[in-house]
C-alpha cells in the first residue's frame, strides 16, 4: 500500500511568534558593520555567516527587533572593524523598508551583549 504524502512541517518561532514558514529568500543588501570597542578588544568573529536581532537606530530598547542575517566573504576576525557583509532579513515580513542605502541599525552582539552598527550601503 502506497504512503501518504506528508504535509510540510513548519517550525514554532522560538521567540513566541506562531509559527513560521517556509520562504523565498530574502533580497540581500551590501552593509558595513562597525563593531563595539569591547567586542574588538575580545576578538571578532570567525565566521562566515551570524543571525542576530537588529532594530532601526534610535528605536526604543523596549521594541521589538528582526533576525539579520549577515554573510561574510572574509569573517570579521580577518577583515577587523568594520566589516564587509551581505545582510537580509530572515522572515519575509520583516520591515524590509529599513534595509535602504543610508539606513543605520543596531545589531546585538552575542560576545558583548553590545550592539555593532550596521549600515546599509546598496
Amino acid at each position: 500500500m502506497r504512503q501518504p504524502a506528508l504535509a510540510p512541517q513548519l517550525k514554532r518561532d522560538p521567540l513566541g511568534g506562531g509559527v513560521t514558514h517556509p520562504l523565498a529568500m530574502t533580497p540581500e543588501h551590501h552593509a558595513r558593520i562597525t563593531w563595539s570597542t569591547e567586542h574588538v578588544r575580545r576578538g571578532l568573529l570567525a565566521v562566515n555567516e551570524t543571525i542576530d536581532p537588529a532594530w532601526l537606530e534610535g528605536a526604543r530598547p523596549t521594541d521589538d527587533g528582526w533576525s539579520l542575517i549577515c554573510i561574510f566573504d572574509t569573517p570579521p576576525r580577518e577583515q577587523g572593524s568594520p566589516s564587509s557583509a551581505r545582510v537580509r532579513w530572515l522572515m519575509e515580513n520583516a520591515p524590509h523598508e529599513w534595509l535602504k542605502p543610508g539606513a543605520s541599525l543596531r545589531l546585538f552582539e552575542r560576545a558583548t551583549m553590545d550592539a555593532a552598527k550596521v549600515e546599509i550601503l546598496d
